[in-house]
């Protein structure tokens, strides 16, 4: 099949929890099918990435965006009753591109990768298209305006309000909608009877996190013993996490274990997250080139969310290198019973603080837990379920004309999934 593929960003390098699974969507749909990938990219550094991407795609587009122009386009949209992520993503060259594409070729399918992308596949009605919408973010908007303060509050309700709106909009007229978790189907059915919703999990390289092939440099080891958080740190909510960690556990650690530290790594450290690094026991690390270094050195992993939707992959990440995990009861609350069974969840601070302390004063941590997950992905097979979605939706077939019709809200419920990931109807979740 010939398929387009839109993502929000340039799906490579696989190096942030959105982008490991549009890249490995993409990589796996290669394996059988001709993709030509449109898509924008933030960081100038990524334009070299583009070439490695050619393997996979029989074409792609990757347009710079700008952050201030972004910003612009998301007030417009604010002012003008919309979504702001959708206003963020909007640009008339992308759309143009895309209109080009779909009249010069003859896909069978479209993929779209976040809700705001699904504005670029919204005209072509005549075309199968599949939604993965990953997360309801709608609804870690709304956690959002719980942890902020005045108008800042209000905004993201609003946005809250507006996208969830949107959400419904797309399910409905999207042949098939994927999220990553049940617990993200089971919110979306609450929200929209209509629609077919499917579940595909994130995939993990279990070759790659592979504490018996990673070697821990003497840099890294200088910082033991240490404790570990890892993620991208321009996110609230793991900025949120590690400010949370830092004022209200850390000194309970340091108290009883002077000379623990606590280790910040990820890309793109905000300033209010470097400021941390200003108390010794605190470091950060910014971008790495290779985060397996990190876990492996680390004495136990915390995922102290207190906004999360879906899988946090750095949990996943963390208990495949067969580290102690202690986690928010909010960052394990997507996680299968058999995963979230290997993570030691507690939200009270010193509670947390207790437990962490626990296993670090008795010594050797006996748990295997690199087996468990090891056996749950080979089990969860999610390169088949998505072959077989997209077989099944493209099956349905496509209308012979390449026209737009200019209102997709017209359009009636699109045809689901029917096999593997099944067909989602209100109460069957």
């Amino acid at each position: 099949m010939r398929i387009l593929f839109l993502a929000h960003r340039l799906p490579y390098p696989p190096n942030k929890g959105d982008k490991i699974r549009s890249f490995w969507e993409l990589s796996t749909l290669a394996e059988r099918h001709e993709i030509d990938l449109f898509c924008f990219y933030d960081d100038p550094a990524d334009k070299l990435q583009i070439p490695n991407l050619q393997q996979y795609c029989q074409s792609c587009y990757a347009e710079p965006i700008s952050s201030l122009g972004s910003r612009i386009r998301a007030g417009w949209a604010l002012a003008c009753g919309r979504p702001l992520s959708k206003g963020f993503f909007r640009t008339s060259s992308m759309a143009r591109r895309v209109a080009q594409a779909v009249r010069s070729r003859w896909y069978d399918l479209v993929f779209v990768f976040g809700s705001g992308m699904a504005q670029y596949a919204e005209p072509w009605t005549h075309l199968p298209r599949i939604l993965d919408l990953v997360d309801v973010d709608s609804d870690k908007w709304l956690q959002y305006s719980h942890h902020k303060a005045g108008l800042a509050s209000l905004l993201w309700k609003i946005e809250a309000a507006r996208l969830e709106r949107y959400e419904i909009h797309l399910v409905c007229s999207f042949s098939h909608t994927l999220v990553c978790t049940r617990a993200e189907s089971q919110l979306l059915r609450f929200k929209i009877r209509e629609g077919s919703i499917g579940v595909l999990e994130n995939w993990l390289d279990l070759n790659y996190f592979d504490p018996e092939s990673t070697m821990v440099p003497a840099s890294i080891r200088a910082l033991q013993p240490y404790i570990i958080f890892t993620g991208a740190m321009d996110y609230f909510p793991n900025i949120d996490a590690v400010n949370f960690f830092c004022t209200h556990v850390m000194p309970i650690l340091r108290a009883r274990m002077p000379s623990l530290r606590f280790v910040i790594a990820g890309r793109n450290p905000t300033i209010e997250v470097r400021r941390l690094a200003q108390n010794s026991a605190i470091h950060v690390t910014g971008s790495v080139p290779d985060i397996r270094s990190y876990l492996q050195g680390a004495t136990a992993a915390v995922a102290p969310m207190r906004i999360a939707r879906g899988v946090q992959n750095k949990i996943l990440e963390a208990l495949a290198m067969n580290l102690p995990v202690f986690a928010s009861s909010t960052a394990t609350a997507a996680l299968p019973a058999e995963i979230a069974s290997l993570v030691f969840v507690e939200d009270h601070p010193a509670r947390l603080a207790e437990r962490v302390l626990s296993l670090l004063e008795n010594g050797a941590d006996k748990m295997h837990r690199r087996p468990v997950v090891k056996r749950y992905f080979s089990h969860l097979d999610p390169s088949s379920q998505l072959h077989v979605c997209v077989s099944e939706i493209s099956a349905v077939g496509r209308v012979r004309e390449t026209k737009p019709i200019a209102s997709a809200a017209a359009e009636g419920q699109g045809a689901g999934c029917a096999g593997r990931l099944g067909r989602r109807r209100a109460g069957s979740d």
